[in-house]
């Protein structure tokens, strides 16, 4: 399909399956190495999310991240100023979404991939991405993956949705 090819992602995908499959044969891969940047250090809070992820994908400077305010989803559970991050991860007309938001269980910036939840179709946070074979997993459609934290709170659900959580 014209448009569609991008060598940019199609080797972030790459290493993303290559860690997957590694993790999964094998001890841990796809871990990132060395010591996670912070938000407080960078100029902008948008670098710094933008660095974090980076980080935890395993992606070079060259990689452009797109960081804006999430319109409908807090940073933190029950945030009502405060809203989460979203991350776009794109080159040419591909893409992917990422929300950045702290996680109450781990008291840490976690980041989801935004996907079509299984019941209602409505765009998501779908599987929590912590990893460059987490992300592996998630495009192979892996049975062991990790639910986002704010999968089925999401208020993007359509209002009959099943697995909506109220």
């Amino acid at each position: 399909m014209p448009g569609t090819i991008s060598p940019v992602l199609d080797a972030i995908e790459d290493a993303a399956r290559h860690a997957a499959i590694a993790r999964a044969i094998g001890p841990e891969s796809g871990t990132p190495s060395g010591q996670e940047p912070t938000t407080l250090e960078s100029d902008s809070e948008s670098e710094g999310v933008a660095a974090l992820l980076r980080h935890r994908l395993q992606l070079d400077d060259s990689i452009r991240l797109s960081v804006y305010e999430d319109a409908n989803h807090p940073l933190f559970p029950g945030a009502q100023h405060f809203r989460a991050a979203r991350v776009q991860l794109s080159h040419g007309r591909r893409s992917y979404f990422f929300i950045a938001a702290y996680d109450a269980a781990t008291t840490r910036l976690a980041f989801s991939v935004i996907a079509p939840c299984y019941a209602c179709l409505s765009p998501v946070p779908a599987a929590a991405i912590d990893t460059l074979a987490d992300f592996g997993d998630w495009l192979m459609d892996a049975r062991d993956q990790r639910e986002a934290p704010q999968f089925r709170s999401s208020p993007v659900h359509r209002a009959d949705c099943p697995v909506r959580g109220d």
